[in-house]
């Protein structure tokens, strides 16, 4: 008896530590939207691709748009939001991958992932909305959800590498540094 309670007590704490820190990656997350476009001193770089809307050889047509939130200090540059948007033939996108703003150093590639969301319209009218929080590159606890036109279906999604979607957070970070 006194096994299980001790090992209740310490799954109470294991829980209490990640909802503690889901609630800081949301305050930070909160923060950094809140100022993206005043005194916060983050800089913007877009990229916006097929502004024509061509059609593409076995693509069709498509659109995407990618904003990179940074900061700077010193002549070091670090990655703070992104967010995509795309149209494609099948589906539209949104996403949005947050950072831990780090110290400014040389090293490039330190920013670690806290956050991530995407959000995906199928052309059958299903909405899905994927959610996951790291914690020191780990991750920590993912939710999603699927809209069908009767029905709204919960799950426990698994990694994003496990999902078809436009960009990862390493992707993000490599053409962030291939540009800046």
């Amino acid at each position: 008896m006194t096994v299980i309670l001790i090992a209740l007590l310490v799954i109470a704490q294991v829980v209490t530590a990640q909802t503690d820190e889901i609630t800081q990656i949301s305050e930070y997350y909160n923060e950094v939207k809140e100022h993206l476009d005043d005194e916060y001193g983050l800089y913007r770089t877009e990229i916006s691709i097929n502004t024509e809307n061509g059609i593409y050889p076995a693509i069709g047509t498509y659109q995407e748009n990618i904003t990179f939130y940074w900061g700077s200090e010193g002549g070091y540059v670090w990655l703070v939001l992104v967010t995509w948007t795309g149209k494609y033939a099948s589906r539209r996108e949104y996403g949005e991958v947050l950072y831990f703003e780090p110290e400014p150093t040389w090293d490039h590639g330190i920013e670690e992932v806290v956050f991530q969301y995407v959000s995906s319209h199928d052309w059958d009218g299903n909405d899905t909305e994927y959610h996951w929080w790291y914690s020191s590159g780990e991750l920590l606890q993912s939710s999603a959800s699927t809209a069908y036109p009767d029905e709204v279906v919960e799950f426990t999604p698994e990694g994003p590498e496990a999902y078809n979607y436009v960009y990862t957070p390493e992707e993000l970070l490599e053409l962030f540094y291939m540009i800046h």
